[in-house]
């Protein structure tokens, strides 16, 4: 028996779930033999699915956020990141340490960053990404999820979200941010939005330098801009372009196994797409390739 083995027993007798699947990820990983390949490879499919790894919420929280192990579902192996966001990714971790030093004399620093761009860039993966680098869980609030129709449950929403964000050490996703802006601007309830925004603005100031706040946008331009100021580091997410894409699909498809002609890849990334646009199509290349050989 060896210490993999006796930690993955460990796990199961304490019945500490989370633990028991980064040990097996482990196992899975150290396989490298054929006549394993395909069994590896299933298993780990479904360990990498994020709704394999969510976190237990208070039943009250449930239908508002998302926390995620991405220790366990996240797959760097198949995660393309430009030397855009590479930038940004050491900047953020940078300012984290930053920002435990300064907890340290009893300063509190909130380390924001507002991702913007246009849908299908990847801002919610790049989010995922950055928690996994950190080791840390990811929460997820999807901002349109968390607006009531009845407005004054919303503040409630917002606050009960905030209250748990700020007990766990994690990376903490607001995406969505505009639906507030755009409904400032467009409903008739204007003064109750704007305690609306002023509530989130409240709760915003008052999470702490354990807590790495990411917001995402596709509209940027219509958000309040006292609450564009609580974000520090405005970030545009862009489309790849086509050097990019091809890398990011070689990486991926070398993952994969996947066989292809260099001439193919070369004419499947001149498209003009969007990170998950091509990810789209390169599954579908799968698809096309299993239903072939079958």
């Amino acid at each position: 028996m060896n210490d993999l083995d006796r930690r993955l027993i460990e796990a199961v007798c304490r019945n500490d779930l989370q633990s028991a699947k980064k040990i097996v990820k482990i196992i899975l990983e150290q396989d490298k033999t054929q006549k394993n390949r395909m069994f590896v490879n299933r298993y780990l499919t479904m360990l990498n699915n994020s709704a394999m790894n969510l976190m237990e919420l208070p039943a009250d929280l449930k239908n508002l956020l998302i926390m995620e192990d991405v220790s366990v579902s996240f797959n760097e192996n198949r995660y393309y990141l430009s030397n855009r966001e590479n930038e940004i990714v050491g900047k953020i971790l940078k300012l984290y340490k930053a920002s435990q030093r300064l907890a340290e004399i009893g300063v509190n620093y909130i380390n924001s960053t507002i991702l913007y761009g246009e849908s299908g860039t990847g801002k919610t993966t790049f989010g995922r990404y950055v928690a996994y680098k950190m080791g840390v869980p990811f929460a997820y609030l999807n901002f349109s999820r968390v607006v009531d129709s009845y407005l004054g449950s919303t503040q409630k929403n917002i606050s009960k979200v905030f209250d748990h964000v700020k007990q766990q050490k994690c990376v903490f996703m607001i995406d969505e941010i505009d639906a507030i802006g755009m409904r400032r601007r467009d409903s008739k309830e204007v003064g109750e939005m704007s305690r609306i925004v002023i509530s989130l603005m409240q709760n915003l100031d008052t999470l702490t330098s354990d807590v790495v706040l990411l917001g995402a946008t596709n509209r940027l331009d219509i958000i309040d801009e006292a609450l564009l100021r609580r974000f520090t580091t405005k970030h545009e997410v862009k489309k790849l372009n086509e050097q990019e894409r091809y890398e990011m699909a070689s990486k991926f498809l070398a993952d994969v196994d996947f066989d292809y002609e260099d001439e193919w890849l070369v004419g499947f990334c001149e498209r003009d797409n969007t990170q998950a646009g091509l990810m789209n199509e390169l599954v579908e290349a799968l698809v096309e390739r299993y239903v072939e050989d079958e």
